[in-house]
Order: C-alpha cells, then structure tokens, then sequence
C-alpha cells in the first residue's frame, strides 16, 4: 500500500482491533458484575443496575483500548498509513495554493487575541512563505466597547507588522448562526479566493511551520478535506489550568494519537487549529437548522462534528493528524469556567442524537455523533448506576427485614457476598480508568528530554499523582454538573453565547459556595446513606464523598494562580513548554505585554473624540456595508447626544450611532465646534 493511499482494509484491521476488544472486555464484565448481582437472585433495582453497568464499562473499555493504541501508535512512532508526507524536496518549494487564517471573535480581550495574531503572521513570515496566506479577525462582538476596541487594536497590529493588504477586520452585525454563521458568511463573501482555510479560536496561537506543513499536505492530498492539529494546552497559571495543561501534555497524546489510530480518514474536526478545503467545505458542508426550538431545534452548536461528516460525505477524508505540533490554545482557569464551557457543548453534542440516522453518513460519522452524546451522557449515566446501587441495597435490607424467612430459603453460596470478585472488578475498573495517565507516565519517563523539562523524573511521577488525587475529586463534581446539564437540556433549557473567561481571576468563596451548596448536600446524602447500609460501602466510595464534600474549598483553592505558581517553583505540573518555551509562544506573551491596550470606556464618545479612530472607524463603516441603525433606537440616540443632555446611552443606542456616519459625523463637529469657542 502506497503511504498517501487510504485503505479500507488496514482501517477495517485497526478497527476490529479496538472496537473489537472493547466488546470482548465488555462482556466479560458484564458477566462478571451478573454473577456478583444474581448470587440472591437479581431484583428489579439490580436488573437497572446491570444496564447501566453495561453502557458506562462499554464507555470505558472503548476509552481503554483507544488508549493502548495510542501508547502502541507512539511507542513504535510510525506515521499513520493513508496520508502522502512531503520529501525534502518538496518541503523545500515553495507552497503553489492560497490559504486564509480565519480567527472568529465575540467580546473576547483584543490585547490578547491580537497579540496571538500577531505571534502567528510573524512565525509564517519566518518560514518565507507568507504570500501564500491572508489572514482574517472576524468579529460577532455585540458590546460597542469591545468592537471599537477590536477596530483600534487592528489597525495597530496592522501597522506594527506591515500588514495591510494581508490581515483583514469584518464585524458581522448580524450573529445568525453564532460561529458556524461567522465562518459560513466568511466562505459566502471571500472563501472562493482561497483553496484552504485555517481555522482559529479567539484564543488560538499556531506556528508558522505548522500552518506551512498543514497547507503543504492538502496540496499533496488532493481526498483530504481536513486537517486537524491537536492543540496542546498552555498560558495559565492557576492550579485548575495547570492541571489541565499537565494532563494535556502527559495524556492527551496518548488519546489522541489512540483515535487518530483507529479513526485514520474518517477522524473528527474540533472546530478550530485546523485546515479545511474551503471549495470542498463551501459545496458540501452548509449545516442545515433542525426542526424544531431549542435545546434540541435551531442552529447547530457543536457544529464541528457535523461539518466533518458532511465532508466525509461527500468522499473527502478527515485527518486528526497527530504528528503536527505547534498547536496551542489555553484552557479555561477555573472549575466553573470549565463547567460553564461544557454546559454549551453539553447542548451541542445532543443535538446530535436527531442526526445519528441522518442518510448517506460514513458509519465512522454516526459513532462520532454518538461518542460526542455519551461523553456527556456518560455523568447521569454514573450517577443513576450510583443511585441504583445504593437502592439496590436498600431493598434488599428492607426484603431481609420484611420476610426473615427469605434468607432461609437462599442456598449456602448465596449466603455471602463475593468481596474478592467485587474487588477483582473494581480494579480492573479502575486500571482502565487510569491507564492513560500510566501510558502518558511511562512514554515520558522514556524520553530523557521530556522528563528533563518536566523537572526531572521524580518531580514527574509525583506531578502525575497529585493531578491524579485532584481529577479524582473534581470528577464527582463535574458528574453532577453534566447530569444537570443533560437533564435540563432534555427539559427543554437552552444556553445563551457568552465570551469565555480566560484571564486568571480567584474565585470568591461566596461564587464557591453558591455553586456547590447542592454537591455538599449531595456529599452528605450520600455519606449518609452509605453508612447506614454499611460502613465499609462508604469506604467504597470515600473519593466520590470526598469530592462531593469538599468541592467548595477545592473550586476556591484550584482557582488560584499562586498555588499554580507556587507549585511550579517547586517543578511539579510543569510542562516542557514552560521550561523551553516555543518562540511562537514567548512572541505572543511578549506582544499581549508590549502593547497593553488601554480599555475603551465609552465606545461612542471615544470614537467621535478621537480623531484616529475617528477616522479608522468611518472608513470600515464605509467599505463593509452594514444594515442601517434601527431607527428608534437612533433616534433616541440622537436626542440624547445632541440634544445637549447628559443622559447616558444605552448599549443599542451606542450600536445604533456607531452604524450611522451621519450622526457621528454631526456630533464630531459640534464638539469641535464648542471646544473651538
């Protein structure tokens, strides 16, 4: 088999090998938990505890023989067959096809993105290759302040970089679609003068080198219609965004690298720090609005996994190419922020379920769909398995206690339960669970560099154990977080779009403890109950209890970026990113620092005072047509501003004058005018 060609056949042998196993391993402890549940014979609460057993070892066995391909994939460290990678000749020439970076943007920190941008256009300028790329801001900001403060940080980035001509600004005042509209109006208005597009996220940052090989293999893969780069976590500094970051860099490449193995050119999309072929993506990849109101109708949230199984589809293949690096983005830095983000991609994966059986879909597509449903399903699934047992226990000491006689009836064997099959089963659970932490562990302690930059193999072994015991007690909290996400979006509550907090902030105790005064509860109901069935059982389940009751001071504690830093002093979750930092991530930390953007306090005041943004904004009004203001909202507007009055604008009538180049113009000479006299 030729490296660029895709078989059916090895991708059918990788497949059998993990979903294979996966089944194997699934019925063997679907057996296992039968035998310890039937040793009395099997009441109604076990036999719904044997169903939920099913499907959350299901989840876990696949995650585990997904991982074992992955440390096998990175043990061995072969390409993946199906992808043609340049020769050095090749790589040499210059790129022949025109690519667009797009970064979409809504009320995000224009300091930061920009600085990002910035780091980005100069490391593609490094590689001589840059007049092979345009690179595109698209703003969905809805606060003035935050669109004119994106204007003025443009045309500075512009400025500094030379790049006028190259880097383009669009607001969209019309946000239909959120994201996915942001992109599809991008394709409609501008994609056609591009063979390739680069998606980003506002908090994206990419090497120039990556962008370059991303651009080159499309050019070689004529089948490919994207590319994905994993992006590897960085630029935080509480102890939640540092754990994030560790795990990441430790384990995510086992993942990774475990799905890219199996899935080969039917891989997934993750929305962003990915190559797509923009014709193939214009003419097949146009997400449709599901019947229906929200949560389940409407524009498609989660966009990205529709989008790849349209494209494969239409006969394109997707590529989680793992192998690329200088792929970043940063993780959220807190444990509500982290929930916050999942409550909208919770929304988004469930949709999903109305287009499992869409027509035409590569078989692959509908496991994505259904592994994106039960990567949320899977945290009520947990907690109703938790739940039945605990009434599984109930009822049979309230069946003991009700009929005495029923114990006499019960053969010997019966008579006592299995502790060390029970136990057999719950470390081969956990084994599982743990294995990619293991794998990650042993493939860094091989690589002398790797440990050397993660302070050394000691500090390594015990950064990997205390991210361990933290995700172990976060973990019941984020259970029942997804639960109640997944449970209001099946009542029918939908999520608003809000920009991302991404700047390190310690979280008040008050926030803590209004957020988690119901896991506490949950924490001691549980405690409760648990011991009054046995004490041991709540042994069982300490960590989960343990959790649960401390995830006030534990939400407060992991937001926190002097713990984060204090901990990295010391060389514990340190990653080599930090220790030898990439310059395309010392040119972005460096810019955001250099050219600290003053914040715009009051959009329409600072754009009719100051002469240059003045300016600036008036001739984007001009060369981007926008819909006319809304005319009450103008008016009121205009009767406030020039009228002579003090009264503040509200936030449409701020939007409505800065739509209006006639009334900003009119209030621009009046001041002058007064100021003059």
């Amino acid at each position: 088999m030729h490296a660029h060609s895709f078989s059916p056949e090895s991708a059918g042998i990788r497949r059998l090998f993990v979903l294979g196993l996966a089944a194997v391993t699934t019925v063997a402890g679907t057996w296992e938990m039968h035998r310890l549940l039937s040793a009395r014979g099997t009441t109604v609460p076990e036999g719904v505890l044997l169903a939920l057993f099913v499907l959350c070892f299901g989840w876990i066995a696949l995650s585990f023989w997904t991982a074992v391909a992955g440390f096998l994939q990175l043990a061995v460290s072969k390409r993946l067959p199906g992808l043609r990678w340049p020769t050095a000749e090749e790589a040499a020439t210059r790129l022949t096809s025109r690519t667009s970076v797009v970064m979409p943007v809504h009320n995000e920190d224009p300091a930061s993105v920009f600085a990002n941008v910035q780091a980005t256009y100069e490391s593609v300028a490094a590689t001589g290759q840059l007049d092979a790329f345009d690179f595109y801001i698209l703003s969905d900001s809805t606060r003035p302040e935050a669109w004119i403060a994106e204007e003025l940080a443009w045309a500075d980035l512009c400025r500094r970089v030379g790049g006028q001509g190259r880097i383009f600004y669009r607001r969209r005042t019309d946000n239909t679609g959120k994201k996915a509209g942001n992109l599809q109006d991008f394709c409609e208005r501008w994609g056609r003068h591009y063979d390739f597009t680069i998606v980003l996220d506002a908090d994206s940052l990419m090497d120039g080198r990556t962008l370059v090989t991303m651009a080159r293999l499309m050019e070689l893969n004529p089948r490919a219609g994207i590319l994905q780069a994993p992006p590897l976590n960085v630029g935080r500094s509480t102890l939640f965004a540092r754990l994030q970051q560790f795990a990441g860099r430790v384990y995510g490449p086992v993942v990774a690298a475990g799905a890219a193995a199996w899935q080969l050119g039917e891989s997934n999309y993750w929305g962003h720090n990915a190559i797509i072929r923009t014709e193939a993506f214009i003419q097949h990849c146009g997400l449709p609005v599901l019947p229906g109101q929200q949560p389940f109708g409407g524009h498609i949230l989660s966009h990205d996994f529709v989008e790849a199984a349209l494209m494969r589809r239409a006969g394109y293949t997707v590529w989680l190419v793992t192998e690329l690096g200088g792929s970043f983005e940063q993780p959220p830095p807190s444990l509500l922020d982290y929930a916050q983000r999942d409550r909208r991609w919770c929304q988004g994966n469930l949709q999903h379920l109305s287009l499992v059986a869409a027509g035409g879909l590569h078989p692959i597509s509908r496991g994505h769909f259904l592994m994106g449903v039960m990567s949320y399903a899977a945290s009520p699934l947990w907690l109703l398995f938790l739940t039945s047992g605990l009434v599984a226990g109930l009822w049979d000491g309230w069946l003991s206690f009700s009929n005495p006689h029923l114990m006499e009836d019960l053969p010997p064997e019966a008579m006592h339960f299995d502790a060390k099959g029970s136990m057999r089963l719950f470390a081969v659970s956990m084994g599982m669970l743990f294995a990619p932490k293991i794998f990650g562990l042993l493939l860094g302690l091989a690589s002398a560099r790797d440990s050397a930059l993660m302070g050394g193999r000691g500090r390594l072994v015990l950064s990997v154990l205390l991210e361990s015991v933290l995700a172990t007690l976060m973990a019941p909290v984020m259970m029942l977080f997804q639960s109640h996400f997944v449970f209001g979006t099946l009542l029918g509550y939908k999520v608003s779009w809000s920009s991302q907090q991404r700047d390190d902030a310690d979280l008040p105790w008050s926030e803590a403890a209004r957020r988690h005064a119901v896991h506490t509860g949950v924490g001691v109901v549980l405690a409760a109950v648990a011991w009054f069935l046995s004490p041991g059982l709540l042994l069982w389940l300490s960590p989960v209890v343990a959790g649960l009751l401390l995830s006030i001071p534990l939400s407060v504690f992991t937001s926190r970026a002097s713990l984060g830093l204090w901990l990295e002093r010391r060389g514990l979750l340190v990653i080599p990113e930090e220790s030898e930092p990439p310059k395309v991530l010392e040119r972005a930390q460096a810019v955001a620092e250099e050219f600290a953007l003053e914040p715009v306090a009051d959009a329409v005041d600072h754009v009719i005072s100051d002469a240059k943004a003045h300016a600036l904004h008036l001739a984007l009004l001009e060369s981007q047509p926008s819909p006319a203001a809304v005319p009450m909202a103008l008016a009121s507007a205009r009767r406030k501003l020039l009228g002579g009055t003090a009264e503040p604008l509200s936030p449409p009538e701020k939007t409505a004058v800065l739509l209006d180049a006639h009334t900003l113009t009119e209030a621009r000479e009046r001041r002058l005018a007064v100021a003059v006299s």
